[in-house]
C-alpha cells in the first residue's frame, strides 16, 4: 500500500511529496472558495499567551496548541500544532475550524491506511513515527488587516518529512477571509504581474541551476500558483511549496513583491491601509 496517498478525489496540483498539497488538496479549495465560517465542533484545546507573537497596532495574540499521540497497532502518530486567537470571534472560529479539520484530516487518513497491521509488520520502528507539526507567525499589512502563516511539517513514511506553506489573510473589521479577488479589483491582471515578477526573480536565483520547465509551471499565472499570500505593510510575500518551481533541495522558496508592482491590478488600497 502507498505510504503517501491522497485521500480525496479532486487535487489542485502536486507538486511532489508535499503532505498538503497530496492529501489536503480539500482544504486549499476551502481557502480558495470560502465565505463564511461554519459553526462545526472544534477540538478541545489549551491555550496561553505568547508574548512574543504579539503584533504591532495592540492586537493581542494568544498561542493556542493542539498536542497529542495516537498509537494504532505499532503506528504512532504525533500532533503539534500551534495557532493563534486575535480577539476577533469569527476570525478566531475560522481558523480554529480549519485547524480542527485540517488536524482530523491527517489523524484519519494516516491512521486509516495503517489499521492493517500486515501493511507495516515489516518496517523499522523510525518509520512508523509519524507526524504533523505546525507553527504561524503573523504579520499586520494595516490596522484592519492580519495576514497568518503556517509553517506545516509532516513525516508518513519516506526518506523525509515534508513541508507546506499555507496563508490565511482576514479582514478584522468584517471577519472575512480574504481571497484573491478581495485584494485585487482585477485577480487574473494580479496573476499575471506576480507570475511575471516571481519567474524574473526566481529565474536570477537559480541561474540556470534547476529545472526551468518546473520553474516556468509552479509560477505560471494561475491561482493554485499563488494561494500562499502573506501580507505585509510594504506589499506581498509569494509562497512556492517544495516541488513547485524548484527540487526538493532548493527548498521552499519566498518572494517578496512590493504593492506598487501590482498597481495595474488595482489593489484594494485599505488592506494595506493607504
Amino acid at each position: 500500500m502507498p505510504r503517501e496517498k491522497c485521500f480525496v478525489a479532486v487535487q489542485i496540483r502536486t507538486w511532489g511529496m508535499g503532505f498538503l498539497s497530496c492529501v489536503l488538496a480539500a482544504v486549499l479549495i476551502d481557502l480558495l472558495t470560502w465565505s463564511r465560517p461554519e459553526a462545526v465542533p472544534v477540538l478541545t484545546l489549551a491555550g496561553q499567551m505568547d508574548p512574543a507573537k504579539k503584533a504591532d497596532n495592540a492586537l493581542e495574540v494568544i498561542d493556542h496548541a493542539v498536542q497529542r499521540t495516537q498509537k494504532h497497532g505499532r503506528l504512532v502518530v504525533d500532533v503539534s500544532f500551534n495557532y493563534p486567537s486575535l480577539g476577533a470571534k469569527p476570525v478566531d472560529s475560522d481558523i480554529e475550524r480549519w485547524v480542527t479539520s485540517l488536524v482530523r484530516a491527517f489523524e484519519e487518513e494516516v491512521g486509516a491506511e495503517h489499521l492493517n497491521e500486515s501493511d507495516v509488520e515489516d518496517m523499522p520502528e523510525s518509520a512508523l513515527n509519524y507526524a504533523l507539526h505546525g507553527a504561524y507567525s503573523v504579520s499586520r499589512p494595516s490596522e484592519d488587516t492580519v495576514s497568518l502563516t503556517f509553517e506545516l511539517w509532516t513525516y508518513t513514511g519516506g526518506v523525509h518529512g515534508n513541508l507546506d506553506v499555507i496563508t490565511l489573510n482576514y479582514s478584522l473589521l468584517s471577519g472575512q477571509r480574504l481571497v484573491l479577488a478581495d485584494l485585487f479589483e482585477d485577480p487574473d491582471a494580479a496573476l499575471g504581474l506576480m507570475s511575471a515578477w516571481s519567474l524574473q526573480i526566481l529565474s536570477r536565483r537559480f541561474a540556470g541551476e534547476w529545472d526551468q520547465d518546473m520553474l516556468r509551471n509552479g509560477a505560471s499565472p494561475e491561482v493554485e500558483n499563488f494561494a500562499a499570500l502573506t501580507l505585509t505593510r510594504d506589499g506581498i510575500v509569494i509562497h512556492f511549496q517544495p516541488y513547485q518551481v524548484a527540487p526538493w533541495a532548493a527548498g521552499a522558496q519566498e518572494v517578496e513583491m512590493p504593492l506598487e508592482k501590482l498597481a495595474d491590478a488595482r489593489p484594494l488600497m485599505a488592506i494595506w491601509g493607504r
